[in-house]
């Protein structure tokens, strides 16, 4: 009898695997054999593979324990509204104070659900019990009890406009972390358990739980379910959670799918209580859960859309598992959807080749702040991997292999990213791509810096359970060391950077320039300096939150305020072009020249900084703010976390209001009508223009006499901040100027407990119709307790125009450096002492004896004084004759190269409306010289047609930093005419024969007939940069 019923079953079984096989699926289709036998092969070879397996299989156990009750249970329905946060100003008890360890650190418990614990005053709330709630249908409204009941649409203080969500918030994060975290493990147990009873187990666990969610997750509908919703922005999609996190449960489901799909047939338990059989209960799972996950991104309805690259990865392993071929969309139109889709609603739902050329930057910087870019990069790096031979034309884009290596270009002074826009914070620590992510690049880019930072993650001696050991991969790479750190330009992404290397004690600066706006801060112009392993001027980087309600987001943290630049007008910053006029890596004296179109009521906003080596691994940044229009002009530091002194010390702390003036309390938004009188965190701060000033306290004051000099030296770090040096280490920026204000005010930081409680910030400011400023200042990194520049003095210059600045630096040991910048190249000025200086910038180092002993001229004719003659060429300037892309060779009318250019000087390109730059990396000749494998394209599509009246082509590429006057050309390289205004795309084909579809062949990379859009082409004209070293340096390795 038992041998007959074990028979039935298995004949069952079977049956019902015939059945689930005949709807295209047979086997697993993610984890393929090949991943299985990497599995194995793994776990026989390696003890991390062992660990790893071992630690997996212990968190299925735990959660295997719960029964099936409970694991059902824990889904919560949609029924149940859900929010991520519970309140703008945190605990109904304590506050804010509630946020010191960070947002999102309410306890709660499965064992006690829809119940919360405030992480300030460890008190629970609700004070009812919601379940029992729950139970009753939501009617029996005798049970909300207590002082803080809650009906699931939150507790409704008197007086407040907005509830206070407990039990959402247990809904949105026991489901985010608690839900996905038990699918996740027991689908792995699944996978990785060798007792075939225990797979079993584990299997039905995870099944149950898809099982559990397809039941809901048609009906879940974030856009009339959550606090989002109700209170600041009722077209915010999603389903469980926002379409943002929504991604993150396809990813979860769709390979737990795969991993216990051979299970489902036998599993008799699940059956029964789904009440289904077999084939059933797969449509079920595949239909309501994994295929309405595929269909919200497809269709673009924006239920689940996360930033580029998270959805293309989510949906090509929802292709992989379902292994699709009848319902729409089929794997195959998902695959297809990812790498080329034909109608994107909106950009992050570009197709992978056209966002690589449309939104990427031509440097390999995504569009928005770096912790953001991390997404896309690894993301379409796991789309790349995967996909295989489906993807060889993605991975042999030269833009992803770009893409791959920003956190390297990004890094400086050896540990440091800047904390651009809405990304890491004032301690400014690196972030590096993921493990998995840098193995899956090596693949097919094995470039020495990205093993080195597979290395520096601990990658060796791991690795992928499914994929290739880390000792493998690294093992398959030539040794190599990676070049060393220099300074570079990111032309696309906006970012000068200057590198003092090799020194005992690296140091870097940054001028910030871009035009990126996703994730941004008002912040352009931006100065960022790391010296002594500090980040001596930062950035405050990621606030607090970044929804529409958080105004301190939008008061301070992204204002321009609180960013080392220029506020004009008392208002924000706008996110105009920029545009660079020199980078010069070379010599003793390093430039970076860059302005921004900030403000509409500004004719020129432009800073020009120096970095100057004076010998003794000592070096200091001159610094040139000019502003010309406006009414009042603010000039911002942020300073680290340290003890602030002024010299000559400023007047007594302003005891009552704030920056904005002793009648402005704290934190009221005094400029802004809408948002004045508003209670804080209740209203929508997006549109706020204003000064931010409402942020400062204990504002302190003197005028500005010609010189000061502000001190931040650094204090010993708090605890949870990053480990660095502090003592005896610190900034100190000297002041030049008058008819100045100079102020130090306090700002609070991020309310974090690791965070220092308040940071002071410099200001220079200056008032009056029609401003015309130039803020001069040096900044002196210093060491050991002892500051090593003696004074700094304003020289004069003549004539007295107002377009250069000179000034002198005294070193304490002796000698003397002269900096000079001037916005007139072209003109001679006569500067006190005795030098006369016709260029850009100039920098003369004088020993103790007063003679000379080092120069630089860049991009002028003469620099001259007692014992100096420097002669050089100024701005040499031709059109472009001819341009050979695939070869990276620029030809030029006039024969101006020489071999006084060095490699790594940068090239301007100036056509009809856009201004770029090239790094040069050869001369040739006199008349070509190359810019290596430097990508010139900004834009580019599939020509899907032509309308040659128009002399428009029909694609559906959005040509994001594309601009007028800008050449295009077909797949072959051959120019095709001008971008021209108004409709997209539009071609001026002057001395061109009519349009044709013939004008665009296929491409050979086998995607179709495509255009590009390049920065550089015949008749573009081309601006030479002039340096002359005294004595004679070798260029930068």
């Amino acid at each position: 009898m038992k041998a007959s019923r074990n028979l039935a079953g298995v004949t069952l079984a079977l049956v019902a695997a015939m059945t689930l096989s005949s709807l295209g699926k047979s086997a697993r289709t993610y984890y393929d054999p090949a991943r299985m036998e990497r599995l194995r092969r793994n776990l026989e070879r390696h003890d991390w593979a062992r660990a790893q397996r071992d630690r997996a299989l212990a968190e299925a156990e735990r959660w295997a324990a719960r029964d099936d009750a409970f694991l059902r249970a824990m889904v919560i329905p949609p029924t149940v509204p859900r929010c991520y946060d519970i309140h703008q100003n945190g605990c109904p008890v304590h506050g804010t104070a509630a946020n010191r360890n960070g947002l999102y650190t309410w306890g709660y418990s499965l064992d006690r659900p829809f119940r919360i614990v405030c992480p300030a005053g460890g008190e629970e709330y609700p004070s009812n019990d919601f379940a029992a709630f729950l139970a009753s249908g939501g009617r029996d409204r005798s049970l909300l009890t207590g002082d803080y009941p809650d009906d699931g649409w939150g507790w409704q203080k008197p007086g407040e406009a907005h509830a206070t969500w407990f039990v959402a918030y247990y809904a949105h994060w026991s489901m985010q972390r608690e839900v996905r975290g038990a699918l996740e493990a027991l689908s792995q147990g699944a996978l990785l358990s060798d007792d075939p009873a225990r797979a079993r187990v584990f299997a039905h666990k995870a099944a149950l739980l898809l099982w559990q969610l397809a039941v809901y997750y048609p009906d879940y509908d974030y856009a009339t379910q959550a606090r989002e919703s109700k209170e600041h922005n009722p077209s915010y999609t999603g389903r469980i959670t926002n379409m943002i996190w929504e991604v993150g449960w396809a990813d979860t489901c769709a390979v737990a799918y795969d991993a216990v799909w051979p299970h489902l047939a036998d599993d008799l338990e699940l059956q029964r209580q789904a009440g289904l059989d077999a084939a059933g209960l797969d449509r079920f799972v595949r239909d309501r859960l994994l295929m309405t996950m595929a269909r919200d991104i497809t269709s673009g309805n924006g239920r689940n859309r996360g930033n580029f690259g998270a959805h293309q990865r989510a949906l090509i392993r929802l292709a992989l598992a379902l292994d699709e071929d009848t319902e729409a969309p089929t794997s195959a139109a998902m695959i297809a959807w990812v790498l080329a889709n034909p109608k994107p609603v909106v950009d992050s739902d570009m197709g992978l080749v056209d966002a690589l050329e449309n939104l990427v930057y031509r440097d390999g910087f995504p569009p928005e702040s770096p912790g953001y870019n991390m997404i896309w990069t690894q993301g379409i790096a796991e789309v790349a991997g995967v996909l295989g031979e489906q993807a060889s034309a993605l991975r042999a884009h030269p833009r992803l292999r770009r893409m791959l290596l920003w956190p390297h270009e990004l890094r400086m002074a050896g540990r440091f990213q800047p904390p651009l826009g809405d990304s890491g914070d004032i301690f400014a620590g690196v972030s590096m791509l993921s493990p998995s992510t840098l193995m899956t690049a090596l693949r097919w880019n094995p470039d020495p810096r990205l093993a080195e930072d597979l290395r520096g993650r601990g990658g060796a001696g791991s690795g992928d359970l499914f994929g290739e050991s880390a000792d493998e991969v690294l093992a398959g790479i030539p040794a190599a060391s990676p070049p060393p750190a220099s300074s570079r330009l990111l032309p696309g992404y906006g970012l000068a950077i200057l590198e003092a290397t090799p020194a005992a004690s690296p140091m870097a600066a940054a001028l910030h320039f871009g035009s990126w706006t996703h994730h941004s801060h008002r912040d352009q112009l931006n100065l960022l300096l790391f010296a002594h392993d500090n980040a001596l001027l930062s950035d405050v980087g990621y606030p607090e939150q970044t929804d529409a309600f958080n105004h301190r987001r939008y008061g301070i943290w992204s204002n321009t305020v609180a960013h080392n630049t220029v506020v004009v007008d008392a208002r924000g910053q706008g996110r105009g072009r920029g545009v660079l006029h020199a980078f010069e890596p070379n010599g003793f004296a390093q430039v970076a020249d860059a302005s921004c179109q900030s403000y509409p009521q500004v004719s020129l906003y432009r800073r020009a900084v120096m970095m100057v080596d004076t010998g003794q691994d000592e070096r200091f940044v001159f610094d040139v703010f000019h502003v010309r229009g406006g009414r009042q002009h603010d000039w911002a530091l942020v300073g680290p976390p340290a003890s602030f002194a002024c010299e000559p010390p400023l007047g007594p702390a302003q005891e009552e209001g704030t920056l904005a003036g002793v009648e402005v309390p704290y934190e009221q938004f005094y400029d802004d009508p809408a948002l004045k009188d508003k209670p804080l965190g209740m209203v929508p701060c997006t549109g706020y223009q204003g000064s931010g000033f409402q942020f400062f306290v204990k504002v302190r004051r003197a005028p500005l006499a010609g010189q000061a000099v502000a001190d931040w030296r650094l204090t010993e770090p708090r605890p949870g901040q990053p480990k660095r040096p502090w003592e005896g280490i610190g900034l100190r920026t000297h002041l030049v100027g008058t008819d100045e204000e100079v102020l130090a005010a306090d700002c609070q930081p991020q309310r974090y407990e690791r965070m220092p409680p308040w940071l002071t910030h410099l200001f220079r400011r200056r008032c009056g119709e029609d401003l015309r400023s130039a803020f001069v200042a040096v900044h002196e990194p210093y060491a050991g307790g002892q500051p090593w520049i003696e004074g700094v003095r304003s020289l004069a210059v003549t004539p007295a125009d107002g377009e250069a600045v000179a000034v002198e630096v005294r070193l304490r040991r002796g000698g003397r450096v002269v900096c000079f910048h001037s916005l007139q190249p072209g003109r001679s000025y006569e500067v006190e002492g005795g030098l006369r200086v016709d260029g850009q910038a100039a920098c003369v180092a004088f020993n103790q004896a007063g003679a000379p002993e080092r120069a630089m001229l860049l991009n002028g004719r003469g620099l001259a004084g007692t014992g100096l003659q420097l002669d050089g060429q100024g701005a040499r300037k031709s059109p472009i004759r001819r341009v050979d892309y695939e070869r990276g060779i620029v030809e030029l009318n006039e024969p101006i190269l020489g071999a006084e250019l060095r490699p790594g000087q940068v090239v301007i390109l100036r056509g009809p409306s856009h201004c770029e730059a090239v790094t040069l990396r050869e001369v040739l000749d006199p008349t070509r010289f190359s810019i290596g494998d430097e990508d010139l394209v900004v834009g580019g599509g599939t020509v899907n047609g032509v309308v040659p009246e128009a002399g428009r082509l029909i694609t559906s590429a959005v040509l994001r930093h594309a601009e007028p006057g800008m050449a295009v050309l077909n797949a072959r390289g051959e120019f095709q005419g001008r971008l021209a205004a108004g409709e997209a795309v539009t071609l001026d084909r002057d001395g061109l024969p009519p349009l044709a579809v013939s004008s665009f062949p296929d491409a050979a990379s086998g995607l179709g007939p495509r255009f590009s859009v390049v920065i550089a082409a015949p008749g573009d004209t081309v601006t030479l940069p002039s340096l002359t070293l005294w004595p004679e340096a070798p260029a930068r390795p």
